[in-house]
């Protein structure tokens, strides 16, 4: 095995083959509906046999991406997907739900488990809730230090992301499809409306990843495998992309780094947005305001006379964009003139005519070309593996259990909204830890843990918990959860809980979670585990993100306005219309589930007040203007 994993994407077969045959050590696929690229081909179960038998005999191994939010009437068939990429002989497993590592890892233990990017993972304090994990997949967001801190503190292998596209949001704290259109991204069905206009231009749409040209600095770290993103992209990006890292680390081994720029050339014309090195390399504003679709690469301005300088070759034939003041539209290049000459090719630096549909001062950029070198890499080593048993994972039975007494929880903005929420009547009030006027004596009020913390906040964090020793705390970072000990511990909805192993996961760990908004009242209510809490009012954050987003609101193209909230160092897009359900949670109250989560930023008082009378019994007609998002017809 390489020390260095090149880990290509394979939405279908002839994704597949072309990262083989470019030289990709493993790939990384998806059957079926648990997989988080739906939209991708993908490949049908029955083909695995097949798949993973042709990437062997070229020595190349299969992960199966089976990283999205399972229900619990989904349990059954996704552990049965698991079972039959087993047998099949599927090297490596990609998973989101911390609490199915255990259940896969004692079933199949020569079957690697892998920690999807979507879990959040975000600082060494995970370590409790990564017993038995393989691999890591570790956040973009993540620089290099961070990495190998991570690497050096949990002892776990990493795996990390160089190239293709970016999520704006951090990766598993996305609920902007779902609840703008019922698609979650959660579940491998984004939508993408990151990639729309906001306020006028497309301030979440993100520039690529292109880390091509920093490899020995990500070498060095220590990391286990680098990964392509692109389960959605041609068989031409993947061959282009594996191709040019591939030789890439093929001359660092060599001692001598270097990057081929005909492979170079052939990723940035088979797709980009333009590229960032994104935080890995603390560049944070990763956004193009001005364009969220594909670009090729820029050739020069026209001039006065018809010429440009170019700023690439170019080769009748090649496909254009031309960028006017009226708008865009595409030419091909019949002929190049240069001097008194008409080439067939013409290099970078050259000043030509190209007889092209331009006038002085469009922009022209190269769509389409020839690739520059085709590079095949054919391994005489074969991957033999032990003839596996069929066999299936029978998880073990969930026994009933519920919360003893009725309450409501309170995460606060200020603190004058916690103490008027004690005195409300609510049985626990949270406040931003982090605060500067967080209360330092008994006043009842406990911490709130922002999500997705970097190491260091999450040790400051855990160091002033060791001084306030609050009653309870509500976490949003599940690393520093795992650390509490000795009081109420709640995770909050960025722990994405959805189904009864999560629940039971966590409360064996002493953590009562929030569970996702993602879900109905039914698939609720049918929990055999009831030991968790309901978010019933609120902003939902719709996403969390450590980028640059220059904005205090966000208004689309239809009018709707979403709040940005800044926490810890994280800005959230929040809901453009507030959740409530108010008299809705007493079908969770007649069902055995009596705690609810009030997410209050303002009139805290009179909320606690209105949803106490509820639960007493009173009729309280639900004012305009709410929500009750998936409450009632939930997620694909």
């Amino acid at each position: 095995m390489p020390s260095v994993e090149l880990l290509a994407p394979a939405g279908n077969w002839d994704c597949l083959k072309a990262a083989v045959s470019e030289g990709a050590d493993a790939v990384y696929l998806g059957v079926g509906r648990f997989n988080a690229r739906q939209r991708a081909e993908n490949f049908k179960i029955d083909e695995l046999r097949e798949v993973v038998g042709y990437c062997h005999r070229s020595g190349v191994r299969v992960h199966l991406a089976a990283n999205t939010l399972i229900k619990n009437g989904e349990l059954p068939d996704y552990f049965k997907t698991v079972s039959e990429a087993y047998y099949a002989g599927v090297d490596a497993v990609i998973v989101q739900h911390l609490s199915f590592i255990p259940l896969i890892k004692e079933s199949f233990p020569d079957m690697e488990v892998h920690a999807s990017t979507q879990a959040s993972v975000y600082n060494s304090y995970y370590a409790p809730l990564l017993d038995g994990v393989d691999r890591v997949v570790l956040p973009r967001e993540l620089t290099l230090n961070q990495i190998r801190e991570f690497r050096q503190k949990t002892g776990k292998d990493v795996e990390v992301f160089v190239q293709g596209a970016l999520c704006f949001s951090i990766s598993g704290q996305c609920l902007m499809s779902s609840f703008l259109g019922g698609r979650s991204g959660n579940r491998g069905l984004c939508a993408q409306p990151c990639r729309k206009r906001y306020n006028g231009g497309y301030l979440m749409s993100t520039r690529d990843l292109c880390l091509l040209e920093r490899l020995p600095q990500i070498v060095e770290v220590g990391v286990r495998a680098i990964k392509i993103e692109g389960r959605l992209r041609s068989p031409e990006y993947v061959g282009a992309a594996t191709s040019a890292y591939r030789r890439a680390l093929d001359s660092i081994d060599e001692g001598v780094f270097k990057v081929d720029e005909d492979a170079a050339f052939d990723v940035m014309l088979s797709f980009n947005r333009e590229f960032t090195t994104g935080g890995m390399f603390r560049e944070y504003d990763v956004a193009t305001p001005e364009e969220s679709g594909k670009r090729g690469i820029y050739v020069g301005r026209l001039g006065k006379d018809g010429s440009i300088k170019l700023t690439v070759g170019v080769s009748v034939g090649d496909g254009l964009e031309i960028i006017t003041k009226r708008g865009v539209h595409g030419d091909i290049i019949r002929k190049i003139q240069y001097g008194a000459a008409a080439p067939r090719t013409a290099g970078r630096g050259q000043t030509v005519r190209l007889f092209i549909n331009a006038h002085e001062g469009d922009e022209i950029y190269l769509t389409s070309a020839a690739p520059r070198r085709k590079f095949h890499r054919f391994r005489s080593r074969k991957i033999i593996m032990l003839k596996r048993m069929r066999k299936r994972l029978n998880p073990p039975e969930v026994k009933p259990a519920s919360l003893s007494e009725s309450r409501l929880l309170v995460k606060s903005y200020s603190l004058e909204d916690a103490l008027s929420a004690l005195k409300a009547g609510a049985a626990r009030a949270y406040y931003n830890i982090f605060a500067k006027d967080y209360p330092r004596g008994d006043l009842g009020v406990c911490p709130y843990v922002p999500r997705c913390l970097f190491e260091w906040s999450a040790q400051q964090a855990i160091e002033k918990m060791n001084v306030i020793k609050p009653q309870s705390v509500l976490c949003g970072d599940l690393g520093v959860a795992s650390q509490i000990k000795g009081c109420e511990v709640r995770a909050d909805i960025s722990a994405n809980v959805f189904n009864d192993f999560d629940v039971s996961f966590y409360n064996s760990l002493g953590i009562i979670p929030v569970v996702s908004p993602e879900l109905t009242l039914t698939e609720m209510t049918s929990s055999k585990d009831k030991r968790f809490s309901v978010y019933a009012h609120g902003r939902i954050p719709l996403m969390s993100t450590k980028y640059a987003l220059k904005a205090d609101s966000l208004t689309d193209e239809m009018g709707y306005t979403f709040p940005v909230r800044a926490e810890a160092d994280n800005r959230q897009v929040l809901n453009s219309v507030p959740y409530g359900l108010y008299d809705e949670i007493l079908g969770l109250r007649d069902s055995g589930i009596v705690e609810y989560l009030l997410d209050l930023d303002g009139d805290a008082a009179g909320t606690v007040s209105q949803y106490k009378r509820i639960l007493a019994g009173e009729h309280i007609k639900k004012p305009q203007g709410y929500t009750i998002g998936h409450f009632r017809e939930g997620v694909e």
